[in-house]
């Protein structure tokens, strides 16, 4: 019987890691290479969705990462921070500060950014998909929402823009996202896609969490610029030695 090499194990196990961070796992019924997060390159010019939840409810996690942007150097692999909700709803303040007992990368104070995935359905491809933004580009999309939601309801005080149509795109500097009011000819797909309101959406899958084994790993790669305080991984031959019971 034919067994598989460890190597061939372990690259295995690395790829389906890679796959899950792009939200491969998910993308069943996307065309291929289309995954169920949206590229910046696809939002350049504009690109229309429908909104399916209300900012308040959008999904927030944190990641670890750190590097120079000018070089484009990265001192530490980015990765989900285990101190995140794994679903939308919870208490934003129980995460705000890192939390070096649930998480190994809070401990070694590696540097941690606040993201959140917002829920969309994409005309395009006629399915959800995420929005997963750095703070600062989902501040200025809630105030660009607040604004629009605010102009609709002069007219009706029960609009939302949660279930209608928007479009979003790269702002004239390009260096953040903007929202704006979208047209949808068939009110048939816009019908289609509010059905997806209130939905479950897998992002604690889309998060992609890693075992600690993992941030060992990541942490013990970083770059010295990350500043990380390695001493959390224990380490030294006596530490070694007392794994193998010697």
């Amino acid at each position: 019987m034919y067994t598989m090499s460890i190597r061939n194990k372990l690259q295995e196990r690395e790829e389906r890691r890679s796959k899950s961070a792009q939200g491969g796992g998910l993308s069943e019924g996307l065309p291929e290479g289309v995954t169920r997060y949206v590229r910046a390159s696809e939002m350049a010019s504009g690109k229309q969705f429908v909104i399916l939840a209300d900012p308040d409810t959008w999904y927030f996690y944190y990641c670890h990462e750190d590097g120079d942007f000018a070089t484009r150097s990265q001192f530490i692999r980015k990765h989900t921070c285990l101190h995140s909700p794994r679903e939308a709803g919870a208490d934003f303040d129980l995460y705000a500060r890192p939390n070096g007992g649930a998480c190994l990368s809070c401990k070694a104070k590696a540097k941690r950014k606040l993201y959140f995935m917002i829920p969309v359905f994409d005309f395009e491809y006629g399915t959800w998909r995420v929005l997963d933004m750095k703070e600062y580009h989902a501040s200025n999309l809630i105030g660009d929402y607040d604004k629009l939601e605010k102009a609709a309801k002069k007219f009706d005080k029960t609009y939302t823009l949660v279930g209608d149509a928007v479009v979003v795109k790269k702002t004239a500097d390009g260096k953040s996202y903007a929202l704006e009011s979208g047209e949808v000819d068939d009110e048939s797909t816009l019908e289609e896609a509010k059905k997806l309101v209130g939905f479950a959406f897998p992002y604690e899958e889309l998060a992609n969490f890693r075992e600690e084994d993992d941030l060992r790993k990541i942490i013990e790669e970083a770059d010295e610029r990350a500043g990380l305080d390695k001493s959390v991984l224990g380490g030294g031959e006596s530490a070694a030695a007392d794994n193998l019971g010697f």
